[in-house]
């Protein structure tokens, strides 16, 4: 069978915004669900949403990157909420018939750190201002450098380390955590 290679995605289309970011965005909302398969789905959603709701050519920019992270990160956060939903009411469910509460293996069993911690951390950044939020997510969840992200934002370097360190004391505090900088 003669396999012939796909040609690379002319700019400006759908199909090339998904090259660009299907995998950063899988990356970013595994992180936040603790399961890739349902990453998966909530990316897929995202690129349909983009499909159907995008107004004028789809151009990389930052706003492109920053709207599909808004809504991936908003799907997300909904998942994460509906499954702590979902447990708390199994978990009820299994104390009224007297059944032995068994662990559930609550995000693939994965996950370093609780999902109500998750959830209070993604409430946190849903708080800051949406460059504070921008930032925050491209220098932590994408691991981006002052420099490539003062590019991709159109701010200096010394701005984005200034929102950088102003998001993360409000994050903090937020937190409970101490506010010194």
């Amino acid at each position: 069978m003669l396999f012939h290679r796909r040609a690379k995605p002319t700019p400006n289309t759908l199909e090339a915004i998904l090259a660009t970011y299907e995998a950063r965005l899988l990356a970013y909302v595994a992180r936040i669900t603790g399961n890739p398969s349902v990453a998966e789905d909530i990316v897929q959603d995202t690129f349909i949403k983009l499909a159907a709701d995008w107004e004028g050519e789809f151009i990389d920019s930052a706003a492109m990157n920053s709207w599909l992270h808004k809504v991936a990160h908003s799907k997300a956060v909904d998942w994460v909420r509906r499954e702590i939903r979902l447990n708390k009411l199994h978990e009820e469910h299994q104390k009224e018939r007297g059944e032995l509460e068994i662990p559930l293996p609550q995000y693939g069993g994965e996950s370093r750190i609780s999902p109500e911690l998750v959830l209070k951390l993604e409430e946190a950044l849903l708080q800051l201002q949406d460059r504070e939020r921008e930032v925050v997510l491209l220098k932590i969840y994408e691991g981006l450098s002052y420099k490539e992200i003062s590019k991709q934002i159109g701010l200096s370097e010394s701005n984005v380390g200034f929102i950088l360190h102003t998001a993360i004391k409000k994050l903090a505090k937020s937190l409970g955590g101490k506010e010194n900088g």
